[in-house]
C-alpha cells in the first residue's frame, strides 16, 4: 500500500513538473532561437551547483537540531522536494522530505523545523543579496528596490535564533521530542552556504543568457543577475498560493532585466531559466535517487 502511495506521488510530481516545461515551451514557439548548447549546459550545471549549496546547509541546520543524516542522503531529498513546489501547496516539499531521510536517525519534528528554518534562511539570504546587487547595479526599478528592502527586513527578522526558536520550542512540546534550538552560529552559517550558492545561480543566469545571445558578461551584469534570479525566486516563494512561483518569477525577472537588456529579452531569458530548472531538478532528483537506491541494495 505505501509502495503504491509512493508511484502515485512519483507520477503527480513528474506529470506537474513535465506540464509546467510544455506550457514554458509553447511560449517560445514564435521565435526563432539559435541556442548555443554549450552555455547551456554550464548555465545548467552551475544551477546544480547552486541547489547542492542551499542543501548542504539544510544539512547543517539538520545536524544543528540533532538529526545525523548522510550527505548522499540529503542531496537527494532536497533535489527530490523542489519537484513538490510544482504542486499547489507548500507543504509537498516537507513530505518528500520526511519520506527520504531515514527517521530512525532524523526525527520528523526536525526534518519540518528544518526545512521550515533552511527555507526562510535561503530566501533571507537571498533577498538581502538582491537588495544589495540591484543598488550596486544601477538601473533598478524603485519597486524592485522596495519590494527586495521589504523581503529583506521580513526574512532576515524571521530567521532570528530568539525569533524561531519560539516555534521549534512549541513544536517540541507538541511533538513531545526534543529539538535544539537554533544558534547565532547556524544563523551565520545560512550566510556562509547561501550568499555563494545566490552567486552561483547568478552566473547560471549570465550563463543561459549569453546560450540566447544577449549578452550581459560584465560585473554590473553579473551584479544585476544575482539581484535578479535572487528576488524572483524570494519573490515566487513569498506568493504561497501559486506553485514554484509561476507567472511572479517571470515578472520578476521582466522589471528587473528589462530596463537593461530589454522586456522582450527579458521574458525570453525568464522562460529558459524556468525551463532550465526544472529540467535541472528533474534530472538531478532521478539520478540521486537511483544513486541512493543502489547504495542500500549494496
Amino acid at each position: 500500500m505505501i509502495g503504491l502511495a509512493r508511484c502515485v506521488c512519483a507520477g503527480i510530481l513528474l506529470y506537474a513538473a513535465g506540464r509546467q516545461v510544455v506550457v514554458e515551451l509553447r511560449k517560445l514557439h514564435d521565435r526563432e532561437l539559435n541556442l548555443d548548447l554549450l552555455l547551456l549546459f554550464v548555465g545548467a550545471l552551475l544551477y546544480t551547483a547552486a541547489m547542492s549549496c542551499f542543501a548542504a546547509y539544510w544539512r547543517r541546520t539538520v545536524l544543528g537540531m540533532g538529526g545525523r543524516p548522510g550527505n548522499l542522503e540529503v542531496q537527494r531529498a532536497y533535489f527530490a522536494s523542489q519537484l513538490g513546489k510544482y504542486i499547489p501547496g507548500k507543504a509537498w516539499v516537507i513530505l518528500i522530505r520526511c519520506a527520504l531521510l531515514d527517521n530512525q536517525t532524523t526525527t520528523t519534528p526536525v526534518i519540518i523545523a528544518s526545512t521550515f528554518y533552511e527555507t526562510l534562511a535561503m530566501m533571507a539570504a537571498g533577498s538581502a543579496l538582491a537588495l544589495a546587487a540591484l543598488l550596486a547595479a544601477g538601473n533598478a526599478r524603485p519597486v524592485m528596490i522596495v519590494l527586495a528592502a521589504g523581503l529583506t527586513t521580513g526574512l532576515l527578522v524571521a530567521v532570528l535564533p530568539p525569533v524561531f526558536g519560539r516555534l521549534t520550542t512549541w513544536t517540541a512540546r507538541s511533538f513531545h521530542i526534543p529539538i535544539a534550538t537554533i544558534t547565532y552560529a547556524t544563523w551565520f552559517q545560512a550566510f556562509r552556504y547561501c550568499i555563494p550558492g545566490w552567486m552561483v545561480a547568478g552566473l547560471s543566469l549570465l550563463a543561459l543568457a549569453g546560450s540566447l545571445g544577449i549578452s550581459m558578461f560584465s560585473f554590473a551584469g553579473f551584479l544585476l543577475a544575482c539581484g535578479s534570479i535572487a528576488l524572483a525566486i524570494v519573490g515566487g516563494f513569498a506568493v504561497l498560493i501559486v506553485p514554484a512561483g509561476l507567472g511572479v518569477r517571470e515578472w520578476v525577472m521582466m522589471q528587473t532585466l528589462g530596463p537593461t537588456v530589454g522586456i522582450s529579452n527579458a521574458a525570453l531569458i525568464a522562460i529558459l531559466a524556468r525551463i532550465t530548472h526544472i529540467s535541472v531538478e528533474l534530472f538531478a532528483a532521478g539520478s540521486l535517487y537511483l544513486l541512493g537506491k543502489r547504495k542500500n541494495q549494496k
